[in-house]
């Protein structure tokens, strides 16, 4: 699929990806800021296989040599952290907009960070490129059937022993369900309601993913999900 054939809101992310960090930093702020969303991405990304999600007082760039691949990347703020963290990171996002805005703030930070406009259930990449493939916040953006061919072209692009982190909506309970309810029915979509229903660790095991880990962040808003490849 090209990126020509999304549906027409893709469309909205060209326009709005100036103004997309400053929606991302005022959204987290209700939730204790983004480092509070991003740090435990990146301490699972840093994680090897059987390894300790603690970042060493010595190692300043635990994901030195690591080859990282995030799809839906927007304005690539986990891709540029992983890069400061020694990783050679990869961008891919669907939005012609954001990858603009994302090779500036890559610029501007002085990492650097490769980026590419294409589709995450079509990857322009050989088997076995990457060690590490993160998605964050872009999954519950997906028409429900192009997820499990998402996953399927992740665990392609991995090596062997390579880990897939996901960050994402999960289904809230109570009244902070109430509230996500809320959020969905004025900020999302449809898709954002079929995705917190997805047995999402079913589809991490049909393509083949083990060793299926999963947290929860803000009082079960936020999912954080780790597998291998084996």
């Amino acid at each position: 699929m090209s990126p020509k054939t999304h549906p027409a809101h893709y469309l909205l992310y060209d326009w709005f990806a100036p103004l997309y960090d400053l929606g991302v930093w005022f959204a987290a702020l209700l939730l204790g800021g983004e480092e509070s969303l991003r740090g435990p991405v990146l301490r699972e990304l840093e994680a090897g296989r059987g390894g300790t999600r603690e970042r060493r007082a010595d190692n300043a760039r635990p994901l030195e040599g690591k080859k990282v691949l995030e799809i839906f990347a927007g304005t690539a703020t986990l891709s540029i952290e992983a890069a400061s963290l020694g990783a050679k990171a990869v961008a891919v996002d669907v939005t012609a907009g954001m990858l603009r805005v994302a090779a500036e703030k890559a610029r501007r930070a002085g990492v650097g960070v490769e980026f590419a406009r294409a589709d995450a259930s079509c990857l322009p990449f050989a088997d076995g490129a990457f060690d590490r493939v993160m998605v964050s916040l872009g999954l519950h953006e997906t028409e429900g059937p192009l997820i499990p061919l998402i996953i399927k072209e992740a665990a392609r692009v991995l090596r062997e022993g390579g880990r897939f982190v996901i960050f994402d909506f999960y289904k809230a309970e109570g009244g902070t369900g109430l509230l996500q309810a809320f959020f969905f029915a004025f900020f999302e979509g449809e898709t954002a309601r079929a995705w917190v229903r997805t047995d999402i660790q079913k589809a991490l095991m049909d393509a083949g993913f083990r060793g299926f880990k999963r947290s929860f962040l803000k009082r079960g808003v936020f999912q954080l999900i780790s597998v291998q490849k084996p």
